[in-house]
């Protein structure tokens, strides 16, 4: 019997065992990003996945590092996968987005979507129209690593990168060290709902930055040993993120305090 278990163990490693597949590594923040991931484990993104990987019958080792450390070490082949990204040209390099007929990011196979929105001091004159911005007489902030920038970058303004925390950026912005912060809505204002005191002094601007689809990246190692599971997984996400078990975590995910 021990015997047995113990060659079978050897075989698990192998991924030959009772035809499971090999471990797969997949990377994600290492900062709170609610409700997606937490650092206490939980959050959306998680639970999606989880299901994903019992639907598939998959092993999955979650490891958090920083963001960029999680796309470059994705992309050295050191991790399976890593999410969520939003799509940048640059990324095609480091990893896969699930693709469409036409070669585009299949957004029907994305994690989820994340609307970013500018935050700023309360009494402050800066101001975003949806078009243009306005009367921003210094820095942004923005989380080091994150796509936002381009936006920012874009239309001319310098953008401060030196901070993965986002409780960290907004007290930058009440301390006058930045003019802005642009933060993903539901990060941000998870931020000011914990700390009453920031919450006094920060007002989110009510047109959106950006909205846009997050995804399960896969590594270019991954895609070329095995190109079906890479699309069994991210058909799977997409199945499981529509599905009534998912929709109901999510509901009880935003209800808890």
């Amino acid at each position: 019997m021990h015997k047995a278990l113990h060659y079978c163990l050897l075989w698990l490693l192998a991924g030959t065992c009772y035809g499971t597949q090999p471990a797969l590594t997949f990377c994600h923040e290492d900062q709170n990003a609610y409700p997606w991931v937490m650092t206490d484990g939980t959050g959306l993104n998680l639970e999606l996945l989880n299901l994903v990987q019992q639907r598939l019958q998959l092993q999955v080792v979650y490891v958090s590092v920083p963001w960029k450390r999680c796309l470059s070490g994705m992309q050295q082949g050191l991790y399976d996968g890593a999410f969520a990204a939003s799509f940048k040209t640059e990324r095609l390099q480091m990893g896969h987005y699930p693709t469409d007929a036409a070669g585009r990011p299949d957004a029907r196979r994305r994690l989820h979507t994340s609307r970013y929105a500018l935050y700023r001091r309360v009494g402050s004159a800066v101001s975003w129209d949806g078009q243009h911005f306005s009367q921003v007489n210094g820095r942004v902030g923005s989380l080091s690593g994150f796509s936002i920038r381009d936006l920012l970058l874009a239309h001319g303004l310098e953008v401060d990168e030196s901070s993965r925390d986002p409780q960290a950026l907004l007290q930058m912005l009440v301390h006058g060290r930045v003019e802005a912060v642009a933060l993903q809505t539901m990060r941000g204002d998870f931020v000011l709902q914990a700390s009453p005191q920031l919450a006094q002094r920060v007002e989110k601007l009510p047109q959106l930055l950006e909205e846009k689809p997050y995804y399960l990246m896969l590594s270019n190692a991954l895609l070329a040993r095995d190109p079906g599971l890479a699309e069994r997984i991210w058909d799977e996400v997409q199945r499981q993120r529509q599905s009534p078990v998912y929709q109901a975590r999510v509901t009880a995910y935003l209800a808890r305090p």
